[in-house]
Order: C-alpha cells, then structure tokens, then sequence
C-alpha cells in the first residue's frame, strides 16, 4: 500500500471511531514506516513538526537498545507500558510508538501484549518492523497489518544465499530422480544450518537479557521466539529460490541482456535459459511459490523440498 493511502485508511478509522488498538506497518523503521506513524500522530495531537511531535507528552516513542538491538522488559515498562496508562497530558489521545518492534525478547513482547489486549481509552500503538516474522505471532494477530512499498527486499545473506545459489546452479542436478534428491538435500543443509544459528542467537539474546528483574524465559517462550526468528530466515530463503528462477525466466523471456536479482551468477543463469522455453521457466516459480505454501502449512520441511526439486524442471 502506497504511505498516502495508508495514512488516508489510518485516519479515517480514527474519524470513523473504529482504529485498531494496534498497527503492524511493515517497512523502513526510518523510512515510510516512520513517516506513516508520525504523519497520523502529528494530525491526531495537533503538533505542528516533528520537533514538536516528538516533544508532545502523550506521544511515546521505543527504541531498541543500542548495544544489544534488543528491547527490553525494562524499557518497555518505563517508556511504554507505564507511560500509556497514565492520563493523557492535554486530555486527548494517546500514541505509542516502537520503532523496531521486531526486536521485542519475549519479556517485553508480553509485558506489551497485556496492553495491546486491554488497551487504555483512546490509545494507539504502531509498531515498526521490517522483519515481521520475528514478532510473537500473538502480537501480530491483535493488530491491523499495513505493508509499506519500502519494505525491504528478502533474500538470504551470506553465507546462505551463496550456498542455495551454488546448490542451484550445479550443473550435476541437471539429471533424473538421484539428482533431483541430492539438490533437495543440498537445500535443506542449508535451512539446517539456519535453525542452528537461529538457535544460537535467541540463547545470546535471553542471556543478555537475563539479569533483568523478572526476565527468566520459559521454554515456551524460547521456543516461540526461535519459531518466529527462524521462519523469517526460511521466508528469506524462498525469496532467494524465488528470485534464481525470475532471472532464469527473465533470461527465456528477455534474452541475455535482462536485469538479473542474482547478477554474479549471471553465467549459470544464462546456462539454464538456453535450454529451456519461457513457459517452463515460469513454470518453476510457481513451483517455488508452492513450496512457500507447503512450508507456511507446517508440512515437513524435507517432504516439501523433495516434492519441489522433483517438479522442477532442470536441463
């Protein structure tokens, strides 16, 4: 949704008495994101710039924490939670703001989520995160979800994308049904490598967390936190799937000269293209937007794998 659009349908809401308690919107945390939160609270409290916007007393902003990007439970209670439920200054509307909010540990995200469930009269929360996967899935389902056309473009970083790009490219997967499998298996190494470094990262993050008062983390919440982490990676992974087969399509379509998503493995791509017609090419990115599905419906991550490298079509 264009930002003058999603601005428009935020205020009307409001005009209308009907807003939602809480707004995801997805897209640059200092980018339309920022914008969109700041534009509808400017006009809501009447502030006349931002200078004074961000001055306003009924108007609370939540930053992640420099050191660690992590908010904490400590934080959310003194510049958020606390701060909401006191009455509002000039006896109007309140507004919260956490920009970042896909940095919420879960301390913070359920110290957060008892106010977004029971929210004070006449207060609204935006949360701003570009990576909204890694929000408790709690979270999410009590807001209304605004994507932003400066949502950052997915796709793994390195050493991942190398490695699916590379396990793509092989020209040894051009075979019959033991290739098909190995290329399957070679993928889904990969997504075994992630879940480990996902794993490890939720650890650091609860141990840097863990001298807060009251910040001991239950097994659910752990688990619940590498859940999100992880299947934002996994979504990333399919764009990178996703965007290997645009460019092969691309180049079927288009010819040598199309604009490539992977560029330095222009080469490879090319390879691909020359023997295929641009309806099987096509044809293997929907096989990739199956695969998303089939991993978005919990089915078993190498069932899907080796349902979708045995579709493809590869010479």
């Amino acid at each position: 949704m264009e930002l003058d659009a999603a601005v428009e349908l935020v205020e009307k809401a409001i005009a209308a008495g009907r807003p939602a308690h809480g707004y995801l919107v997805v897209g640059s945390v200092r980018g339309q994101a920022l914008a969109l939160a700041e534009r509808v609270s400017a006009k809501l409290l009447g502030a006349a710039d931002m200078e004074q916007l961000k001055a306003h007393p009924d108007c609370h902003w939540l930053y992640p924490e420099k050191k660690s990007r992590v908010i904490s439970v400590e934080a959310m209670h003194q510049k958020m939670v606390d701060a909401v439920s006191t009455t509002a200054f000039a006896g109007g509307w309140k507004i919260g703001v956490i920009v970042g909010a896909d940095c919420l540990n879960p301390q913070s995200a359920n110290a957060f989520l008892k106010t977004l469930e029971e929210p004070p009269n006449k207060t609204l929360f935006f949360l701003l995160a570009d990576s909204p996967e890694q929000l408790l899935p709690t979270i999410v389902s009590r807001c209304q979800r605004i994507d932003l056309p400066d949502a950052r473009q997915r796709g793994l970083e390195e050493p991942y994308r190398s490695c699916v790009l590379r396990a793509l490219a092989d020209p040894a997967n051009a075979g019959g049904v033991l290739e098909r499998a190995a290329l399957a298996g070679r993928l889904a190494a990969v997504l075994e490598s992630i879940k480990g470094e996902v794993d490890a990262l939720v650890k650091q993050d609860i141990e840097s967390t863990a001298t807060e008062a009251g910040a001991e983390t239950t097994k659910e919440e752990t688990e619940a936190l590498v859940s999100a982490r992880y299947r934002a990676f996994r979504a990333d992974f399919c764009v990178t799937l996703e965007n290997w087969f645009r460019d092969v399509a691309a180049v079927c379509a288009a010819g040598a000269d199309a604009p490539l998503m992977h560029p330095d493995f222009a080469e490879p791509v090319r390879a691909r293209a020359a023997k295929l017609d641009r309806a099987l090419a096509f044809r293997n990115v929907e096989f990739v937007a199956e695969l998303t599905r089939s991993f978005n419906r919990n089915l078993p991550e190498a069932t899907a794998l080796g349902f979708f490298a045995d579709r493809l079509t590869i010479r």
